[in-house]
């Protein structure tokens, strides 16, 4: 299942949909990527989406102007069908190593349909780490928080500046129902 996200110079074939979500996190410089995992349902095959991915000098941030949220917004072309958003996960700079964080266990899939020719906002598909102190009372990960909220008002102005190529294509905006991963009631 593996794809590429859209490049914005290349036309996209209308046969295909595409799903359109922003993956985020806080403003932090120990946050090194946070990331979303999707797949077609029925299939195990996942497709891994990342805030920062390919950023090997620095976090690319497609929302500079805000002061909260680092991360970007992910065009991926798929084939029309049924999908569901399967599990996250946040890598983290913790001095001289990193941890990645996911769920102990797998989450409920969270499901999402995508139909040809037309553009599926799922919406943010933030991530909040959750900090402990350790023994020495230095602050640690000790988990992260995912969260989904409809952005729809910033992020489909910047689809239409991050990819020109996809002007024509319709919207539909379907925010998916995180309240089933949220930790922090």
């Amino acid at each position: 299942m593996t794809k590429e996200q859209i490049q914005s110079s290349k036309p996209v074939d209308k046969s295909l949909g595409i799903v359109l979500a922003a993956v985020t996190t806080v403003k932090a410089k120990y946050i090194e990527d946070a990331n979303y995992y999707l797949r077609e349902s029925g299939t195990k095959e996942e497709q891994r989406i990342d805030a920062f991915e390919g950023s090997l000098f620095g976090k690319h941030d497609d929302y500079p102007e805000d002061k909260s949220r680092d991360g970007s917004l992910i065009a991926l072309p798929l084939k029309p069908g049924s999908y569901e958003l399967c599990n996250w996960g946040l890598y983290i700079a913790t001095g001289v190593s990193f941890t990645d964080i996911h769920p102990a266990k797998p989450p409920v899939p969270l499901k999402f349909t995508i139909s040809p020719g037309e553009i599926t906002y799922i919406g943010d598909l933030h991530i909040e780490p959750i900090m402990g102190k350790n023994l020495l009372g230095i602050s640690i990960p000790g988990g992260g928080n995912p969260g989904i909220s409809d952005n729809s008002a910033v992020d489909l102005q910047l689809l239409r500046k991050k990819y020109p190529n996809l002007q024509d294509w319709p919207v539909r905006t379907n925010i998916i129902d995180g309240q089933a991963w949220d930790i922090i009631h």
